[in-house]
């Protein structure tokens, strides 16, 4: 029997059960719901059975807690370190048994719909600031690393890095402990392996708000608060610019020393980022104050449902307004 009450035929079979299901949403739904949470419940616990900590990752878990987390009561803080002495946990499993029934379908239930993330204190991002103190930049000159003369589109390729920069680290508040999965959603949002550019701010928007859709990562932050800060970083200027790409460069190279990335695909990337950094400190940089205005202009015409609006922009076809299939390798240096 279908768990479909779509009217479509499944394609999917589920692995528990064998009924067959078109999409997420309908092996998602009521009809499905007792046999689902079964299965996710079965996966956790697999998944931490598999798992064992040592001395030196309670440790560091303790000054995870301490510095994301502010315990205090009405009459006097409480120590953290304190309140753990006692708890001897050796493993993620001893930990999961000692919840409840309810608690760990709550945990589950958390972790499927993203709201886990708002128990994680806010972090002050640093474009957020009334004032920025730079570093002197060792970034080379844009003449001297390339003789051609860029593509005025050039502007938009380095929105869609801004805006997936900041995407990520709005959600990875500590990216420097989970650099693996912070680049490999970061290169999954700028979508760099694509040639294709993008002749306004508008499609440079919709084309990340399309992938960010397809991901299932709005569901961790509003895309138009992402665009907010988006904006005000580029409102910084120049070298605000510079410092994302050389940040990201920087992750780049740690991920490859962690997980070495194929060849070509690492020289591609950081050729790119080099790219987009001399861009933002040349002359060709200045436009970047109009790009804030379209990107602006942009947000004020969002409404409460960006996927909608998304879908309106784009032309019968499927092609979104604004974006070109100009290959955009020729523009960059090989």
């Amino acid at each position: 029997m279908s768990l479909c009450t779509c009217g479509d035929v499944g394609l999917y079979k589920c692995p528990r059960c064998a009924r067959p299901y078109c999409s997420l949403s309908c092996y998602k739904g009521p009809v499905h719901s007792q046999c689902s949470e079964a299965f996710y419940r079965e996966q956790v616990e697999a998944e931490l059975k598999q798992r064992s900590v040592s001395k030196e990752e309670q440790d560091k878990m303790l000054k995870l807690l301490q510095r994301e987390q502010c315990l205090s009561s009405d009459d006097e803080e409480v120590d953290l370190a304190e309140l753990m002495k006692d708890v001897d946990i050796k493993s993620e499993t001893e930990l999961w048994g000692m919840l409840t029934e309810s608690e760990q379908q709550a945990f589950i239930k958390s972790l499927k719909s993203g709201s886990i993330t708002t128990l994680l204190k806010p972090k002050e991002n640093w474009w957020t600031k009334e004032s920025l103190v730079y570093r002197p930049t060792k970034t080379r000159k844009f003449e001297n690393l390339c003789s051609k003369e860029p593509s005025v589109n050039m502007k938009y390729l380095l929105l869609r890095v801004m805006i997936s920069y900041v995407h990520m680290e709005m959600i990875y508040p500590h990216k420097d402990e989970l650099l693996s999965e912070y680049w490999a959603m970061f290169s999954r949002l700028w979508d760099w392996e694509s040639a294709t550019i993008y002749t306004t701010a508008e499609a440079a928007c919709i084309a990340y708000t399309d992938t960010a859709n397809t991901a299932g990562l709005q569901e961790f932050l509003p895309i138009r608060s992402v665009f907010e800060n988006s904006s005000t970083l580029l409102a910084h200027g120049q070298l605000a610019a510079e410092r994302v790409c050389c940040e990201l460069y920087k992750v780049l190279g740690k991920v490859h020393k962690i997980s070495p990335l194929p060849k070509c695909d690492y020289t591609k990337i950081r050729k790119k980022l080099q790219y987009l950094a001399s861009w933002s400190l040349s002359e060709h940089g200045t436009v970047l104050p109009a790009l804030v205005l379209e990107l602006e202009f942009y947000i004020t015409k969002l409404g409460s449902d960006v996927r909608k609006f998304a879908e309106d922009l784009n032309k019968p076809g499927g092609e979104i307004a604004g974006k070109s299939s100009k290959p955009l390798i020729e523009e960059l240096p090989s």
